[in-house]
């Protein structure tokens, strides 16, 4: 009598030290959880983290054809997003499986040597932490407009400088913790991210104003202008807290290569 197959289940951490996301997959891959396992690294990579490590050590597969998922959702990563995905701790029948499209994928021993290849690629990561006291905007925006000036983007300094004051101000506004600014350069977006204390998600209030009319403080006027700032925006719920992200992306022309 065939076992019935243990569902496939993830997990993500978020290493703000080193700006790694690890996805933890286990159980079974089935052919529903092709989806769930493309879902999850897609996630995860959104949120352009300096990489993504999918730790499969209690991952595993009954038909190799569809570890194929894994080449799909590093290419994507990337071409999406400018975030590598690196593969660790997979057992012997994984290894074996990846075979075909080894050079798709990057795989690795286990967490550690995948750590030490995202620091031998030294990304463009920052994180400071500040004290919620209206000087600490103005130190947020300075900290990411001299990202900006360092990593040759003098493009997206000031819609940067912008969201980075606002996503301060609305940590120390509505938050009133510690906080941490997070910026990243994965070569295709600039990532700036807070992270507070308080796990009350930021939302606008009531609708725009008349043309003409200059918008209240406290009535979403920041999120308004963070949305017109960035590509993408959002809120991503932490163990005590949330990060709230935003991504500007350059001209075309200013973007490179982010690969391991």
């Amino acid at each position: 009598m065939r076992r019935s197959p243990h569902p496939l289940n993830t997990g993500i951490e978020r290493d703000l030290e080193s700006g790694v996301t690890t996805v933890r997959l286990a159980g079974e891959l089935t052919t529903s959880g092709i989806r769930v396992v493309r879902l999850a690294m897609s996630k995860a990579a959104a949120e352009c983290p300096s990489a993504v490590v999918v730790d499969l050590s209690r991952f595993r597969h009954t038909d190799p054809r569809q570890l194929g998922v894994f080449a799909t959702a590093t290419h994507e990563a990337q071409a999406h997003w400018g975030v590598s995905v690196l593969l660790c701790h997979a057992g012997r029948e994984v290894i074996d499986g990846l075979g075909p499209i080894r050079t798709r994928v990057a795989l690795y021993e286990d967490r550690h040597l995948a750590l030490l290849a995202v620091r031998a690629h030294v990304p463009r990561w920052i994180r400071r932490r500040f004290a919620p006291r209206p000087p600490s905007a103005g130190q947020a925006r300075s900290l990411v407009g001299v990202a900006c000036v360092s990593w040759e983007l003098p493009q997206l300094r000031d819609p940067a400088r912008l969201v980075a004051s606002e996503l301060a101000n609305n940590a120390i506004q509505h938050a009133g913790t510690d906080f941490q600014v997070i910026t990243a350069w994965t070569g295709q977006y600039l990532r700036i991210a807070v992270q507070d204390g308080s796990p009350a998600a930021p939302r606008v209030v009531g609708e725009p104003p008349a043309t003409g009319r200059i918008m209240a403080p406290g009535t979403g006027r920041g999120l308004r202008m963070i949305t017109a700032a960035s590509a993408h925006w959002g809120v991503t719920r932490t163990p005590g807290g949330k990060i709230v992200w935003a991504l500007l992306r350059p001209h075309p022309d200013l973007t490179t290569d982010a690969t391991i």
